[in-house]
């Protein structure tokens, strides 16, 4: 099955991420918009993997989950990767918050993954939220970014860290939960 490794959205920033994309859908003329259902943030793409490793990887979520606590990002930016004429390659969104958390959860993941085989990644982690591929505007990028500014900048928890599967069904690729595990936030579980 083709996976990676992925924080999950909560649904009150699926909702956001779906009104900002809609703004992006009235100022362009076409790309391949990410479903709602399939925002995340990326932390391992593993590719091809055989079901022996899932269990592995389940630990390596375990252990994570029991050492973490949620969390905290705002969306504080929008940018783009490959701009060719008026289409946009990726349009995505930038984050801001427990960075040096989030930095450390991708590490740990990398060496994991890298003493069951998986080969580390050559780039830099660069955390984002894709929206769109190849997205087609008429608009400067500057007069996009000053439409979406004002609906960014809330507060969201990250707290859930999965393996998914991602699969094309109806033509339309679709990212399913193979095993997760929730950060807990001890002190506010304390009575």
């Amino acid at each position: 099955m083709r996976a990676f490794i992925a924080f999950d959205f909560p649904e009150q920033l699926k909702n956001q991420l779906y009104q900002i994309q809609n703004l992006l859908k009235n100022i362009s003329y076409g790309g391949s918009w990410v479903s709602k259902d399939n925002f995340h943030i990326t932390l391992k793409f593993l590719g091809e993997i055989e079901e022996g490793y899932v269990e592995g990887i389940g630990r390596v979520l375990k252990t994570i989950s029991l050492s973490n606590v949620p969390i905290n990002i705002k969306v504080n930016n929008i940018g783009y990767f490959n701009r060719k004429n008026n289409e946009y390659g990726i349009v995505w969104l930038g984050l801001e918050g427990d960075m040096d958390r989030l930095n450390a959860i991708y590490d740990f993941i990398e060496d994991n993954m890298n003493q069951m085989g998986f080969p580390k990644e050559r780039r830099k982690f660069s955390p984002h939220i894709t929206l769109v591929r190849r997205m087609r505007t008429n608009m400067d990028f500057n007069k996009v970014r000053n439409i979406i500014v004002p609906y960014l900048g809330n507060q969201y928890k990250l707290d859930n860290i999965a393996l998914m599967k991602s699969e094309v069904i109806m033509n339309k690729r679709v990212y399913t939960p193979i095993v997760s595990s929730k950060l807990i936030d001890h002190n506010n579980n304390r009575r």
